[in-house]
């Protein structure tokens, strides 16, 4: 079983960031890493959301909106989105599966994408 990846690419007020990113079902929302959230220029809403984050630990974020989130070929407008410092050690892990470790895809958005991770195809 392979980790399903997709393309992304977050448009904020501050500018814009692509890459390829985790794909995880197990994840109620896309989860940013701060600083991108600051790179890109996201609009908070004032909410704190408590989650699970994917090392299993529980972590507060803030919801955000990015203007755009383009998940493969399908372009999300006003995204909400979970804004948090992503562990090191998660980055880590990220990093040696050969994924972007500032932003991991959640199920709602893989919902509104209208995409079906297949863990025999990566995709």
């Amino acid at each position: 079983m392979a980790l399903v990846k997709a393309k992304v690419k977050l448009i904020g007020v501050k500018g814009k960031y692509s890459s390829t990113a985790l794909a995880d079902t197990g994840a109620r929302m896309t989860l940013i890493d701060g600083s991108l959230a600051e790179r890109v220029g996201v609009q908070y809403t004032g909410r704190t959301i408590n989650f699970i984050s994917v090392s299993g630990h529980a972590v507060k974020a803030l919801e955000a909106l990015v203007l755009e989130l383009k998940v493969e070929d399908e372009a999300l407008k006003y995204e909400a989105v979970a804004v948090a410092n992503i562990l090191e050690k998660v980055k880590e892990v990220l990093r040696e599966s050969g994924i972007d470790e500032n932003v991991v895809i959640g199920l709602l958005t893989i919902e509104r994408a209208s995409m079906v991770p297949d863990t025999l195809t990566a995709r």
